[in-house]
């Protein structure tokens, strides 16, 4: 894909429909990585969208366009539209109540600060939307100074990092992926040991899932950076028995494992 959103029809399309009604805030905008691949010019790859309409506005919105859905997460606010096989993940604005760790009860909002509150990290809640299609500018929405911290290579947790690991472990993961992705700085021994110290309930994580987030670590270029860190290292391996030698097999081999 291309790195600018105006390139990719389909995005164009998406954003469009989702934004029939136009008023002072916009309906529907990009978050996620490739607010992130915008920022960092770099091309762009996987397309989140957030949205103040609910999910069967999208899906009936969408299926008027005969455009291919999933609804397999729309529980969670998640419908999934495929168009010219470029996928598009749209997520009803939320909040996530009484999370246990992995699962949350969510409730949905059109409450762009809500939502944004409810994220993991402060590069992961930048949201983006064009200004004026006409000219096709990107308009920014960075409550917690993302922005910055993304282009100076800092991984910093929203809320408290300490209530933050135990709302969702998965967190843990994702900080890593984040951390070697985009870091420019040390890891913080104070975040390093909250992970450690919740070990046990991460490893408890589903099988599936802890396979797509470590699939998602290995796909990393700096990923075996792990192998540097003994402490990081024993705790991957902790939570997945073997990790050290599928970073030591190639990507291709440790990719086809985990697809497994």
């Amino acid at each position: 894909m291309a790195t600018k959103l105006h390139f990719i029809p389909e995005a164009l399309k998406i954003y469009k429909l989702l934004n029939f009604q136009p008023t002072k805030i916009c309906q529907t905008r990009f978050v996620g990585g490739c607010v992130r691949d915008i920022i960092l010019s770099e091309t762009i790859k996987d397309i989140d969208l957030a949205s103040v309409l609910h999910p069967q506005q999208i899906i009936d919105i969408l299926e008027t366009e005969k455009i291919e859905i999933y609804k397999t997460a729309i529980n969670f606010g998640v419908v999934t539209a495929i168009i010219n096989k470029i996928q598009f993940e749209i997520t009803t604005l939320r909040q996530d109540l009484f999370p246990d760790g992995r699962y949350a009860q969510v409730q949905f909002t059109d409450d762009w600060e809500l939502d944004a509150n409810r994220r993991d990290f402060t590069i992961n809640a930048i949201y983006c939307s064009w200004k004026n299609l006409e000219d096709q500018k990107i308009e920014f929405w960075d409550p917690f100074g993302g922005i910055q911290d993304l282009k100076e290579g800092k991984i910093k947790f929203i809320s408290n990092p300490k209530i933050s690991i135990k709302e969702d472990y998965v967190r843990a993961l994702r900080y890593f992926r984040f951390f070697f992705k985009y870091s420019k700085i040390t890891h913080d021994p104070n975040i390093l040991s909250l992970i450690f110290e919740n070990k046990k309930d991460i490893k408890n994580i589903s099988k599936p899932r802890l396979k797509k987030e470590l699939k998602k670590i290995l796909l990393i270029s700096n990923s075996k950076q792990i192998l540097d860190n003994k402490e990081i290292l024993d705790f991957f391996v902790f939570v997945y028995p073997g990790f050290d030698e599928i970073l030591n097999a190639g990507w291709q081999k440790a990719i086809k494992f985990l697809d497994n």
